[in-house]
């Protein structure tokens, strides 16, 4: 019953993310275009490619991951020669979100836009607006679920029970559910001293409220919940030897809410007046805390001619780690792996400073 209990209890957890919040990053400023469309564009150069992937709780089922979600974007900043104090942003970004093994298998795909613009002596103050909007793609796999009622007394199985798909009374809807999705965004960016930065952004998701029809003939109306995330942080870089860089994350989606603070520090190991020359080894300790949960987010990243990889280890405590232990589990964990690059096909005569955020 232990590996069945493993797949009833992935699939609660699968639905609640469904219908109560949608997918994190601990590395979240890693993946710009999922955390907010003000941030296309937003950096200095002509074209960023970035990648990540989280794994989220893999020893909650066996021979499979409970969470998986990989992601990719491409954006450019355009413009930069007409645009004297900014830019425009386009990009696009995939997001593939597999829950228990793809049982649930959710595809976004998104176009963004943004206009950035610069006020001030050499830039100061700078000012975002992003949109973003596509398709989503939701794909369940039903034969890899079981539900209570489909559960009967068998005295030849060694567990004493068997499981005919037959008397479940659930009405699943199959095939591929195709659903449009907008989302939209602000970001700002202040230098008020040499080497001091602070930031703020504000995103809403989800506008378009899709609805989740997984359940045939229900009686309940599912639909995708509105997400609004309030994210910022604040850089010194310290005589250009190290740099410091606390920062939070604040969103509430439905009754959840869920809160993300810490501090990342890194060592110039090659260093130069030119911060795109520099060589820079981060090491971070970050929390996400909501109502019932606590996570504790150690991070190591590198960052060398605008190539940055970062890593991140969530160690899930408080109610997770009970209920892992009750039902045998491993402790509850999840890992992230990201990866960018910001390339120049040319330079610019006038170079318009764009701030793009890190760790």
């Amino acid at each position: 019953m232990k590996v069945r209990l493993y797949v009833i209890v992935a699939f609660l957890l699968g639905t609640l993310s469904l219908n109560a919040q949608d997918i994190h990053f601990s590395q979240f400023y890693a993946s710009p275009l999922t955390l907010n469309p003000a941030l296309t564009g937003n950096f200095n150069g002509f074209y960023r490619i970035t990648g990540i992937y989280r794994n989220q709780w893999p020893g909650l089922t066996q021979n499979r991951p409970a969470f998986s979600t990989p992601s990719v974007s491409l954006d450019f900043s355009l413009l930069r020669e007409k645009i004297k104090k900014g830019a425009l942003g386009v990009g696009l970004v995939f997001v593939n979100d597999q829950q228990n093994g793809k049982t649930f298998n959710i595809n976004h795909i998104l176009g963004s836009v943004a206009y950035n613009m610069g006020f001030g002596p050499n830039n100061k103050f700078q000012l975002g607006l992003g949109f973003q909007g596509g398709v989503v793609l939701n794909k369940a796999d039903f034969a890899k679920l079981q539900f209570y009622d489909g559960f009967y007394s068998d005295p030849s199985n060694p567990s004493g029970f068997s499981y005919d798909q037959s008397l479940a009374g659930e009405s699943l809807s199959q095939g591929m559910k195709l659903k449009g999705a907008f989302n939209a965004g602000l970001f700002a960016k202040y230098d008020f001293y040499k080497g001091m930065k602070v930031y703020a952004g504000y995103s809403l998701n989800n506008a378009t409220r899709y609805k989740q029809d997984y359940v045939l003939n229900s009686i309940q109306d599912f639909r995708i919940p509105m997400r609004h995330t309030v994210h910022g942080g604040f850089e010194f870089d310290i005589k250009d030897a190290a740099v410091l860089i606390p920062g939070c994350l604040f969103q509430t989606q439905a009754k959840a809410t869920e809160t993300n603070f810490g501090l990342t520090a890194g060592l110039h190991v090659k260093k130069d007046t030119d911060p795109s020359k520099r060589a820079t080894l981060f090491l971070g300790l970050w929390n996400r805390m909501n109502k019932q949960n606590y996570t504790i987010i150690p991070k190591i990243g590198f960052e060398y001619k605008n190539f940055r990889a970062g890593f991140a280890y969530d160690a899930h405590l408080g109610r997770q780690y009970k209920d892992y232990k009750n039902i045998g589990g491993a402790m509850p964990q999840a890992f992230e792996i990201t990866l960018s690059y910001i390339g120049n096909l040319f330079i610019p005569k006038e170079d318009n400073y764009l701030f793009n955020p890190r760790y």
